[in-house]
């Protein structure tokens, strides 16, 4: 992959206001082509972009929700009608080139445009149409970009197509097909649509190897097909200031190396109700603090919070920006993961970066991922848990041993190795 292409990327979830790790895995894509000298555009699909006018398209792309009308056009029936018109029609895009509108410091395609993509490439509603589209018909939606680029890369699988246009797709996890009970998915929309994605890419590129196994086993995709790339971390992260470490933590009622770290949403994959069980037995003065935002399910994870947890025991922090999230890594004891089942494992990667000791589940990608830098448990058995906080805590010495071989396998996955495993995995694609 010497020579420059251009590359599409889907921008849904890089439009995200808040983070997820399918916006953090593109972020960090955006960075490897750069890095690569590639040109991108991004797919997105504001209803306000209409190609009559370019500042205002401009605007319009940028502008905050809260302050738009929301026409009838909107009603539910009416974009199911207009879902089922995609079948007779290719969708048109129209083309923004971010020059005029300053950049949003809270939304990330504005703040990067120009640097990391060329040029916006937006159809109304696209992603939602397509998703109607293919729960009604079972048929792809065909898009016309306004230049057409040499490949076309779904950061998570959409059924939107270019035609005669190389398809990359990234598939992170099947975990609706693998742990069905912690998911609200409808299973066999999530079945066909993984399927139909498996069978029509060029090329897919999963975060793992334990994802690439569980494609081949559940969709019977040729090996080759799927290359391995694993998911990097955002190398532009802010230098956190000591200063400002201390006047964060006590904002948050916390004592550095006093608190027990967990990062993810609150829902059954995560399986936060074991650490809550867990802690109730670690030793006194250290205490749980959850970042992350009550998701499906939640009710079940925390039902014994309460039972087994005093109120200043704990803090909820929902959501939390990438520098103060840092400032949690980098005190923290330790971060615990308990998962169920995961496709990567981001928060484990970002906790080494800080040099924050690991404890983490022995299930699906997390031992690939943590290698011999974390303490591993059964998700399965509280006091797993318990124990191994306790072993740390007792033991100082093993907690600088996990922080140096945490920095080996964060320079393992550094934006340098990925660059070089994204080279490897386009290699004949073009």
């Amino acid at each position: 992959m010497d020579k420059q292409l251009n590359i599409l990327v889907d921008g849904f979830n890089l439009a995200l206001k808040k983070g997820s790790g399918i916006k953090t895995y593109g972020m960090t894509l955006l960075d490897a082509y750069q890095k690569l000298g590639h040109k991108v555009s991004v797919l997105t699909d504001n209803q306000y972009v209409t190609g009559e006018n370019a500042l205002l398209d401009e605007v319009n792309l940028f502008d905050q929700d809260e302050v738009r009308l929301h026409p009838w056009l909107n009603h539910k029936w009416v974009r199911n009608l207009r879902a089922g018109s995609y079948v007779l029609r290719k969708r048109k895009a129209h083309q923004v080139v971010p020059n005029i509108v300053e950049p949003d410091p809270e939304n990330y395609l504005s703040k990067v445009g120009g640097e990391k993509y060329a040029f916006i490439e937006n159809i109304p509603d696209v992603f939602h149409m397509a998703n109607r589209m293919f729960a009604i018909t079972k048929r792809l939606t065909k898009i016309k970009p306004s230049q057409k680029p040499d490949v076309f890369h779904l950061t998570t699988p959409w059924p939107v197509r270019i035609p005669g246009v190389k398809t990359v797709i990234t598939i992170h996890d099947l975990i609706p097909l693998k742990v069905p009970f912690t998911t609200l998915d409808f299973k066999k929309y999530f079945y066909y649509l993984f399927k139909q994605a498996a069978e029509s890419a060029d090329l897919i590129l999963a975060v793992s190897a334990h994802t690439k196994k569980d494609i081949i086993e559940i969709y019977g995709v040729p090996e080759e097909k799927i290359k391995v790339t694993y998911q990097s971390y955002r190398q532009s992260a802010p230098e956190i200031k000591q200063q400002d470490e201390a006047v964060y933590l006590q904002s948050q009622k916390l004592t550095p190396q006093k608190y027990i770290l967990f990062v993810g949403n609150i829902e059954p994959k995560k399986n936060i109700k074991q650490l809550i069980q867990a802690m109730a037995y670690v030793k006194k003065g250290y205490k749980l603090a959850v970042v992350g935002r009550k998701a499906w399910m939640h009710e079940s994870q925390l039902k014994g919070l309460k039972n087994f947890l005093k109120k200043e025991d704990y803090v909820f922090l929902d959501y939390v920006p990438e520098y103060e999230l840092g400032m949690l890594y980098k005190n923290a004891t330790c971060l615990v993961m308990p998962s169920l089942y995961e496709g990567f494992g981001l928060p484990v990667l970002e906790a080494m970066q800080y040099d924050c000791p690991v404890i983490c589940s022995n299930k699906s990608s997390l031992p690939e991922v943590a290698g011999d830098a974390a303490v591993y448990i059964d998700p399965y058995q509280f006091g797993e848990i318990r124990d191994a906080i306790n072993d740390l805590i007792e033991h100082p010495e093993k907690r600088q041993d996990m922080i140096k071989k945490g920095r080996e396998r964060v320079e393992f996955f550094s934006p340098d190795n990925y660059s070089k495993r994204l080279v490897n995995a386009y290699e004949g694609l073009v």
